[in-house]
């Protein structure tokens, strides 16, 4: 249910004829889905409408144009990058050596070497599924950030529309303001208003004007602060084209909780942060078993005239190196994963009732208005401005019902952003300031 705006209408104490004129050159205004055209700059002659953007469209471009998202991504091949390097193997070792020059006159013995090292006990391996799980902790941290972009533009999305909505109520308040300014001073002519009642009529067309003002800035605002999200900060400012108060998501706390369990990347991440210490314990633990080096030269001895090879073989002896401090550092690296994960779940859990909390409050403030506040309000209004055309109703009483409606309405379409808001956020999983840096 869309919601009905009857223009506030800022009455001074006049005839019952020309409140008549007055409302009858004022169209009943309705909030829809996309801002009045009037509350937007008109195109020139020659010039294109501006097509209005919706939800999916911003969505669209954050993903080829977010910065962050590109460095999510990258962070991957940097885990990509390792593992592959870890599953190169150690460059063999050539080189020149000379020994017994001088001797007798000669050369003595001249020849070259090659050496190389055999890694040992499937080192190379773990070192690959080492990298293997950075690679699967980096996708989950751009899944992460995927979600986190996803969040802040649909929160920021119905930020704006609710701002366009402000603009279009705001902009019909303000005519309606100046209409009745007009109003009251053809009375004054005509010998039946007075001074103050110009003076009331003036001052509440400002406090309109002023409404109004703000409600642009706050527009402005909201898409700028949109289009910095969706990663392209000279997008120019268009009518949103989308659905405030229908298909509102019925979320329940158990099943929340439990996808959150179960699908939450952040998580994710934790988890392989976990498998990947299991794996470096492993490899602390494997590498004081030796590594072989082995080395062949060919000389040829100038003072026999002889050829002659050698080959040597060699290996550390693990008698006082046996990297005790890196397995233990190692093991403290697990435990301390482990109680990450358990954190990471307990903050998730904490931040998903404060959210769950403001989802239900939102949803029953927005259910309420819509279904009672506003109806009433219309209905309240309508009755004190049919009594106050017969003259049984006096001035005051027929501003406080105008007040009262357009403060219900306002407030009606602060619960919405908020409704939006905390659904938005629960459905992302709680990732949101996509902005923020991150180790």
């Amino acid at each position: 249910m869309l919601l009905k705006v009857l223009p506030f209408i800022l009455i001074a104490a006049t005839p019952a004829m020309v409140i008549g004129q007055v409302l009858g050159s004022q169209p009943e205004a309705g909030i829809s889905v996309g801002l009045d055209q009037s509350a937007l700059r008109k195109p020139v002659d020659n010039e294109q409408p501006i097509q209005a953007l919706t939800l999916a469209d911003l969505e669209g471009l954050s993903f080829q144009n977010n910065p962050t998202l590109k460095v999510a991504a990258a962070q991957i091949n940097v885990a990509r990058g390792r593992q592959l390097q870890a599953r190169l193997y150690p460059n063999p070792v050539a080189g020149y050596h000379a020994t017994e020059i001088g001797n007798l006159g000669t050369a003595g013995q001249q020849g070259g070497f090659i050496s190389q090292q055999f890694i040992t006990a499937g080192k190379r391996k773990l070192d690959q599924a080492i990298a293997g799980q950075e690679i699967a902790e980096a996708s989950f941290q751009l899944q992460a950030q995927q979600q986190r972009v996803l969040s802040d533009v649909r929160i920021r999305f119905y930020e704006a529309l609710v701002a366009q909505q402000r603009v279009a109520l705001t902009t019909d308040l303000a005519g309606i303001g100046d209409e009745l300014v007009k109003a009251t001073e053809t009375l004054i002519k005509g010998r039946q208003g007075t001074e103050n009642d110009l003076l009331q009529a003036e001052i509440r067309a400002d406090e309109s004007r002023i409404l109004l003002n703000n409600a642009e800035n706050e527009h402005l605002e909201a898409w700028r602060r949109l289009s910095a999200v969706v990663g392209t900060p000279a997008l120019p400012i268009a009518p949103l084209d989308g659905e405030l108060d229908t298909d509102i998501p019925r979320l329940d706390w158990e099943t929340c909780y439990a996808q959150f369990l179960s699908s939450n990347p952040l998580l994710n991440a934790a988890r392989k942060r976990i498998d990947r210490a299991k794996l470096r314990i492993q490899r602390a633990k494997r590498e004081p078993i030796p590594n072989v080096d082995v080395l062949v030269s060919v000389r040829h001895n100038n003072i026999t005239g002889s050829d002659n090879a050698n080959v040597m073989v060699g290996l550390p002896i693990p008698i006082f190196n046996k990297n005790q401090g890196n397995i233990r550092a190692a093991e403290a690296d697990w435990i301390a994963a482990c109680n990450e994960l358990k954190r990471v779940e307990l903050k998730l859990q904490d931040q998903l009732a404060v959210a769950y909390r403001r989802y239900l409050n939102a949803l029953q403030q927005t259910e309420r208005f819509r279904e009672r506040m506003v109806p009433r309000a219309r209905r309240s209004l309508d009755l004190v401005l049919d009594g106050y055309q017969k003259g049984q109703v006096q001035y005051l009483t027929l501003l406080t019902a105008q007040q009262t409606y357009v403060q219900v309405n306002l407030s009606y379409l602060d619960s919405v952003r908020e409704l939006r808001r905390a659904s938005s956020l629960i459905e992302s999983q709680l990732l949101t300031d996509s902005f923020a840096g991150r180790n």
